[in-house]
């Protein structure tokens, strides 16, 4: 699943494969269940979890695995049908990150589930909550979404939270030490895209000044 982001510094990315990805108590149940593919029970799965837990990292790894591509909004303007037939690889899978901004079409979303089980494609759904907090007014929709296991992704420890960061500074390129990511965690969101933005400023700031990357150097900024 490939998006594109805007950053500071375009030649700093994280490295996304599955050796790179830090297991943890949090997303266990989540990576077991990816990784088993494609010999799940059904042919969908659904992820839960709030916002910068790693759900869009584990859709993309999977995507990798499963051949598969990321629906966007927009596709719900044209006949699900359209979607298996257009896409380069004519056996590939699907990701919904962020389902409910999808809902605003469920006749489209209840035949593309029907035609996914019909020509036997696998999806992966990610959303903040639990389908049964989502507002679906179509009953056969919500019968068939209710047949897909739901695993959540819980929020993050400190200690994965601190593995986490020191990857991503790695990814970067960027050395930092322990006591300063202590630092940045106590105060910054507590999310991995919030983090991952906080190193690549420090980074650049680091350089632009012409200072090295110390622990009053990132009190200075994160104190603004």
């Amino acid at each position: 699943m490939r998006t594109v982001q805007q950053v500071f510094d375009f030649s700093k990315e994280e490295s996304l494969s599955w050796k790179d990805f830090i297991e943890s108590a949090e997303n266990r149940d989540a990576l077991t269940y990816l990784t088993r593919w494609p010999n799940w029970n059904s042919n969908g799965l659904i992820i839960v979890g709030e916002h910068g837990v790693g759900k869009t990292h584990l859709a993309s790894l999977w995507a990798q695995s499963a051949n598969a591509v990321c629906v966007l909004k927009s596709c719900v303007n044209n006949d699900p049908r359209d979607l298996f037939l257009h896409t380069k690889d004519n056996n590939c899978n699907f990701v919904f990150d962020n389902f409910q901004d999808f809902l605003t079409d469920q006749r489209w979303l209840f035949d593309f589930y029907n035609i996914a089980k019909e020509k036997h494609r696998s999806f992966l759904i990610t959303d903040v909550t639990p389908p049964a907090l989502w507002n679906i007014s179509l009953p056969d929709l919500k019968s068939r979404l209710n047949l897909l296991p739901v695993v959540r992704i819980s929020s993050h420890s400190d200690e994965l939270l601190f593995k986490v960061t020191k990857k991503l500074a790695r990814d970067y390129n960027i050395e930092i030490a322990n006591n300063i990511v202590e630092y940045i965690l106590t105060m910054c969101q507590r999310d991995i895209p919030e983090i991952s933005r906080i190193l690549k400023t420090l980074d650049k700031l680091s350089l632009q000044q012409k200072k090295p990357l110390s622990l009053n150097f990132v009190r200075k900024y994160l104190n603004v």
